[in-house]
């Protein structure tokens, strides 16, 4: 191999790049040839090239280990049972505001009238008070089966996934 010219040993030196490497650019379409460093490193990073310099292939190598890490966290966070897949959340979601509209339709529409028939403000207020309480045991009764459920519908598709 012939020795590099002094220009191209300049060229790489200021852009902190190796000798080899800007003999493999040169050897691409569109390459500055007798240009400048500072127009060998437009064309560098007009083409992508040339990260390593100014830090940014290794903030991406960075960044990407970050997400591993990250990926694995949420992993053991899920077979902890700290973390509920969203498909089941929603699905659960669904269910509970159904049970919902049905549980407020019979205390409110079908319940509340006689109930209340014949009393006066005071017990009717009562009466609305012991409703409230009626509907806030259905509502935690609920939803500790859904956190049951959510953890088992999870366990469930990490098992079919794998």
């Amino acid at each position: 191999m012939p020795a590099p010219k002094p220009e191209l040993i300049a060229i790489a030196e200021q852009l902190g790049i190796n000798i080899r490497t800007l003999s493999n650019w040169r050897k691409r379409a569109g390459f500055p040839n007798g240009g400048s460093a500072d127009a060998v490193k437009a064309w560098a990073e007009a083409q992508g090239l040339h990260r390593i310099s100014d830090g940014s292939l290794g903030q991406l190598r960075a960044d990407l280990l970050r997400r591993d890490i990250e990926l694995r966290d949420l992993k053991i966070a899920r077979e902890r049972g700290d973390v509920i897949d969203r498909e089941v959340v929603e699905e659960m979601l669904g269910l509970l505001g159904q049970k919902l509209d049905l549980l407020l339709r019979l205390k409110l529409e079908v319940e509340l009238g006689p109930r209340v028939a014949g009393k006066n403000a005071a017990e009717a207020n009562v009466e609305g008070g012991e409703i409230l309480e009626e509907i806030r045991e259905v509502i935690n009764a609920n939803v500790a089966n859904f956190e049951a459920s959510a953890l088992a519908g999870t366990r469930q598709n990490e098992g079919g996934a794998e």
